[in-house]
């Protein structure tokens, strides 16, 4: 009786795989050999699931980006102050540091094909709108009110600056001093220590 392959389910295996990859070794290095490796299956098993290594890679920069707004919505729920829930994204556990390595392997391609900056934007927009959510509901105001707009792209700045500081000098970045920066634009957008 042949066995009976969840398609889903293999097709995230791959995608999971090349993802690890992706944040090991870099988008070139990747090749559907070793990611065939890597899974314990052959390469035309990876073909079967992506037409092209194109295919597979654009699937894992969007996993990326899921994976990280999942976590933060992940902490905001469970209550934890706005600080901790941005450990979720900074990359100052594993998973958020493999979050970085592989989006770094991306931001050339987003820069110039359409397809990945369209990702980007939808991204963008994804987490302007949570950290906005998240911001008004800390500040009991509206999420619509204007001000929640410009205090989420000052946060979103602020994140991406500092995850992106702490990657290229992470002694200089501690999970401290990354926290006294968050903090620092969280008091001046309202909240406490915190948040």
């Amino acid at each position: 009786m042949p066995i009976v392959v969840d398609r889903e389910e293999r097709r995230a295996e791959v995608v999971s795989v090349a993802f690890d990859l992706v944040a090991e070794k870099g988008i070139e290095a990747l090749t559907f050999r070793e990611i065939a490796a890597a899974n314990g299956c052959s390469t035309s098993i990876v073909s079967h699931y992506f037409r092209n290594k194109n295919e597979l890679l654009f699937k894992v920069y969007q996993v990326a980006n899921a994976r990280a707004g999942e976590r933060l919505q992940e902490a905001h729920a469970a209550g934890r102050p706005l600080l901790e829930c941005f450990d979720a994204i900074l990359p100052v556990g594993e998973a958020s540091r493999r979050n970085w390595r592989v989006w770094l392997a991306f931001w050339s391609r987003a820069h110039l094909e359409p397809a990945y900056l369209e990702e980007r934007r939808r991204a963008a927009e994804d987490s302007l709108a949570l950290y906005r959510a998240m911001l008004a509901e800390r500040l009991g105001r509206p999420e619509r009110d204007p001000q929640m707009q410009a205090a989420a792209r000052r946060l979103i700045a602020a994140v991406a600056g500092i995850g992106l500081e702490a990657c290229f000098a992470p002694d200089d970045w501690t999970v401290e001093r990354m926290h006294e920066v968050l903090a620092a634009q969280l008091r001046d957008i309202g909240l406490a220590e915190g948040g």
